[in-house]
């Protein structure tokens, strides 16, 4: 196939449904692929769109990624277009909520609407966003789960000194540590024990004491190897409308650094848990749940291990044929309905 595709590459959402498989499509399955300008007003390759049998565009759905998708579809090109967060259901008080509700998320959310009624397919990691999207227009929606590159599997371990327990959150992870106790049980882990330390990357969680950490950033790129300072991971999320419609990556990213895991039973995780590296933890948990692995580092291994076998067939080299499938299907039926 010739490829073209439109995809943030400098986030993370970006690089796992656009950039990554993408790449593992030319890598690994011999696919003709063209990365696409994203910059307002930067202009394609001359005759790109008359040169591919296929656009796929991640997330985009300004005028120039709708008039980019028209023009491929005028030229006989299938289309397909990707999400990963159903961003109108931003909780209130995130950092980003208001250009993503209100009347500018009512804007979105039609322009949105309007492009999924020319795509031959839509592509999300997640059942439940595949059902949003059918409600919203989605002809025909394939589920296809992030995955990670083989090379961010299994990181150097570096030694560390007592039990660090860490949490990979982005901003709109302050929605959680609003309605969820997590903040008040990490404080109380640090004021009960000398042998605990917490990291956050991302989200500035506020703890009190020298044994905790905040990272506001970390590269896509360097996160696994930089999840190695953390004994444990921990993934909560509140039962809002938002977090049920999200992807399992952040799990498979603490397993590929070699981090057990807790998590919410919520969404994506719900599910998942010692096959995967990791357990299942009810709000009202998180503190008899996070004792238990501080206090048991062979749990902790044993959890790591089965972690880092659940992911090794979790990478895009390994899925990348899910991507070539969809893309295939999505030509048949821009063949099928001209």
């Amino acid at each position: 196939m010739r490829i073209a595709f439109l995809a943030e590459p400098s986030s993370g959402n970006g690089f796992y449904r656009g950039v990554g498989p993408m790449t593992a499509l030319a890598e690994h399955r011999g696919h003709e692929v063209h990365a696409l300008p994203t910059t307002a007003g930067a202009p394609l390759p001359p005759g790109i769109l008359g040169q591919i049998d296929v656009l796929h565009i991640h997330r985009f759905r300004e005028p120039r990624a709708s008039q980019i998708a028209r023009d491929a579809k005028a030229n006989g090109a299938a289309l397909v277009w990707d999400n990963d967060d159903y961003l109108a259901l931003t909780p209130k008080g995130v950092y980003n909520a208001r250009i993503h509700t209100g009347f500018e998320g009512q804007r979105r959310l039609a322009a949105m609407r309007r492009l999924l009624r020319i795509v031959d397919l839509v592509t999300t990691p997640s059942p439940h966003l595949a059902q949003l999207l059918e409600r919203d227009g989605a002809g025909r929606t394939v589920v296809i789960p992030n995955y990670l590159p083989q090379e961010w599997l299994n990181p150097d371990r570096v030694p560390s000194h007592g039990v660090t327990i860490g949490w990979t959150a982005g901003l709109e992870h302050s929605a959680d540590a609003e309605r969820l106790p997590i903040r008040e049980v990490l404080q109380r882990l640090l004021d009960e024990r000398q042998d605990v330390n917490v990291v956050s990357f991302g989200l500035k969680l506020g703890l009190r004491g020298e044994r905790y950490t905040h990272v506001p950033y970390i590269p896509l790129e360097a996160l696994t190897s930089q999840l190695v300072r953390f004994d444990i991971g921990i993934a909560p999320l509140a039962d809002i409308p938002f977090n049920r419609a999200r992807s399992d990556v952040k799990l498979k990213e603490y397993a590929a650094a070699g981090v057990p895991w807790l998590a919410s039973p919520i969404g994506p995780y719900a599910g998942l848990g010692e096959q995967q590296g990791g357990r299942l933890v009810a709000d009202d948990r998180w503190h008899e749940e996070l004792v238990q692995l501080i206090d048991k580092p062979r749990a902790r291994r044993k959890l790591a291990k089965r972690g880092a076998k659940w992911v090794a067939g979790e990478t895009l080299s390994r899925r990348a044929h899910e991507w070539e499938d969809a893309l295939a299907a999505a030509m048949v039926t821009s063949r099928e309905t001209r």
